[in-house]
């Protein structure tokens, strides 16, 4: 199979003589000069290499919206809580392992994607809510987990593949495996990273998929992800500083679900961003850190007011947004939750795009509010009684 010579100017201490492996004789001979691995060039049944792809699907995405029909959200909630927590226990435990230097156990990545990949098919919103008000609160598990929700309900929104997903998911599970090595005392450090430190913090991608490929049942297409997730659209990324036609396309989701999961989440060195401005952040990095393209569709996916928001009402109540509306994103569903001082009120579901807007009785959003300032556990009020 042809392997393509761009990728070998970023990988130097591989094998660094592209051409067809033709023959048994030269795997021996390639295997007896001491390589273990080779880097191959794949293209899809279409003819298309998996970036086109998803350009196409991108592009696709934009003209033509798609149409699934979704389970209601107070069903699906139920076996994506439990979806999630169980994908909760495998980050655990695969963390723990890269921490011990043991083999990771990819067979349980894949089950555990496929659920992921299912609660995305059913109703994408269940786990973008879990994602921002599960009771999780250990971030070094809970952004795997949410890394993988997020880039499946992207790649789930723009009409990728079921198998693709699966190993976007996987992926997703596994990208900051490689923080295992780098010291803790730097990962964790509330203060700024020396030099030292942050081109220490940088190697974490490389290590990652040094981890990873001591299973060799670990697809490529996983192991490349992981090692470019911290690449950048215009070439000022990590490790290998591609640009935005080089960077795999598993790892350009990864990037935008990272970003946006480490920007709303609690840092023991930053508390977290409001999920509306965390989007509005990112769109203020299209040309640098994103296509202009992706980050657009990526907000779209998402939702001016993302499921799990907090919100005040032109009433004075709080509310929790539980269906964004990518047709009409300034017009979410919501479940009214509480009063004007955040007391708890008998809860009500209202669709915000059936009302008349000039209707003197009809209900806004008017502002994100920090839940934080409500000292409970919001996904309490998500949850079938």
């Amino acid at each position: 199979m042809e392997l393509s010579s761009e990728m070998w100017k970023h990988l130097p201490y591989l094998y660094a003589h592209p051409g067809i492996i033709s023959s048994v004789e030269e795997v021996a001979r390639i295997k007896a000069e001491g390589y273990q691995q080779v880097f191959v060039k794949t293209e899809n049944s279409d003819g298309q290499s998996d970036e086109e792809r998803l350009d196409h699907l991108i592009r696709q995405r934009e003209e033509t919206p798609l149409s699934t029909p979704r389970t209601p959200f107070s069903e699906a909630i139920k076996t994506a809580s439990v979806t999630y927590e169980s994908a909760m226990t495998y980050a655990m435990r695969i963390v723990n392992d890269a921490k011990l230097g043991r083999k990771i156990d990819y067979d349980t990545a894949v089950e555990t994607a496929s659920a992921i990949v299912d609660s995305a098919v059913s109703n994408p919103d269940t786990l973008v809510c879990l994602s921002k008000l599960s009771s999780f609160d250990n971030y070094t598990y809970t952004h795997c987990i949410n890394v993988a929700a997020i880039a499946v309900v992207f790649g789930e929104f723009i009409g990728m593949s079921r198998d693709d997903l699966i190993l976007l998911g996987t992926a997703g599970m596994m990208h900051d495996l490689g923080k295992t090595t780098v010291p803790s005392r730097i990962v964790n450090k509330p203060g700024r990273l020396t030099k030292f430190e942050c081109e220490e913090m940088k190697r974490h991608p490389v290590y990652g998929r040094t981890i990873l490929s001591k299973n060799r049942a670990i697809p490529s297409k996983v192991l490349v992800a992981v090692r470019a997730h911290h690449e950048k659209f215009n070439g000022t990324g990590y490790p290998d500083g591609l640009t935005r036609k080089d960077i795999p396309a598993f790892a350009r989701i990864l990037c935008l679900a990272d970003i946006y999961d480490a920007l709303t989440s609690d840092r023991c060195y930053k508390h977290a961003i409001l999920p509306n401005k965390a989007l509005g952040i990112m769109y203020g990095m299209r040309d640098q850190d994103f296509d202009p393209t992706e980050i657009q569709l990526f907000i779209k996916c998402l939702g001016i007011f993302p499921s799990g928001s907090f919100v005040r009402l032109n009433t004075g109540n709080y509310a929790l947004v539980f269906e964004s509306n990518a047709q009409q994103p300034l017009y979410p569903k919501i479940k009214v939750i509480m009063d004007k001082q955040m007391r708890p009120i008998k809860a009500w579901d209202i669709d915000l795009s059936t009302q008349n807007p000039e209707a003197p009785d009809s209900v806004e959003i008017t502002e994100c509010a920090d839940p934080s300032d409500y000292r409970q556990n919001l996904m309490e009020f998500m949850l079938p009684q």
